[in-house]
Order: structure tokens, then sequence, then C-alpha cells
């Protein structure tokens, strides 16, 4: 119970954020405020592998609340926020983040989460308690500044039963 709870506290503040900075951000024409991306997750330990599958799906939906000024190199950043699922059949956990998104030039940027993951309560994960969740990934846009849709290689986790793993995706800006 204290799971689907903590789970609508965030998905509400999630929204609230949202409907207060869409108004402010539907003004700014110059850069897209959402990330959608979308690929596969696959855990590192062997007994997670075992107990569910070798691939799970993963999908997160990003919003950009607020970008830095570019320096003299060029180099500026993203504060956002994002929710998404990993996994596959009775297995999952839905992780809720604040990230940094970091752009070193039109091509490469970085980008590292880290907040709260509510897992489902089955073969892998033991309990259904919320629990410290983290994601770090970089990537490569490709034809920047005309595609918005880049590659991204990671790691991410839950520290629930400790599962974490490689990610690989493909990210869709709108």
């Amino acid at each position: 119970m204290m799971r689907k709870g903590l789970l609508y506290l965030a998905t509400v503040a999630l929204v609230g954020t949202l409907a207060l900075t869409v108004p402010a951000s539907a003004q700014e024409t110059e850069q897209l405020s959402f990330t959608l991306s979308a690929g596969a997750f696959f855990p590192s330990e062997k007994r997670v592998r075992r107990a569910s599958e070798d691939t799970w799906f993963s999908v997160e939906l990003g919003y950009k609340l607020q970008t830095s000024e570019p320096n003299e190199r060029g180099y500026y950043y993203d504060l956002g926020v994002s929710v998404g699922y990993r996994g596959t059949g009775n297995n999952y956990y839905i992780p809720v983040h604040a990230t940094i998104t970091g752009y070193l030039n039109e091509q490469f940027f970085y980008r590292a989460g880290a907040g709260v993951g509510f897992p489902k309560k089955g073969r892998v994960f033991t309990a259904d308690d919320a629990s410290f969740s983290y994601s770090i990934e970089v990537g490569y846009n490709f034809n920047a500044g005309t595609t918005p849709v880049a590659l991204t290689v990671g790691y991410a986790g839950i520290a629930r039963n400790t599962v974490n793993g490689l990610t690989v995706g493909l990210l869709v800006r709108f």
C-alpha cells in the first residue's frame, strides 16, 4: 500500500511540474522539451536473468525544466525529470528521476539521473517497497540540429535486490 501511495505522489509531482512549466516553455520555439527513449535493458546479474529473461524492455519519458547558458566552449546542460519502465512480464520497476544532461558539442551528450524506483514484487524483486534508482548514459545525436534522434548507451539500476545492467536505446526529442 505504501508503494502505491509513493507512486501516486511521484506521478502527481511530475504531472504538476509539467503543467506549471509547459505554458512558459510553449513560447520558446527554439528547443524541444520532451524526450522519449526506447530500447533494451540487459540485467548484469545471472540470478536476475535466470529468474526473468536476458533482455528487458526499457522506455523513458523525460521533460527539460531548465537549460543553462553555453560557456565559452559551447558546453551547456539541461535539468529535468523523467519517468520510465524497465522490465519483462511480471518483473519490472518504474524509475522516477531528476536528471542532468550535459552537451559536450552538437553530437555528444551525457545524462545522469537519480531518484526512486518502484519495483513489482515477484521472482526478481522480493518486496514492492520503493528504493533508490539511478541511471547514467552517453549519447550521440544523428544529424544534430535537423533530426532530433540519438543513440544512447548506459548503465541503470535499482538498489532493491541490486537489479542493474546495461541500457541501449534510441532517444527522440519533441
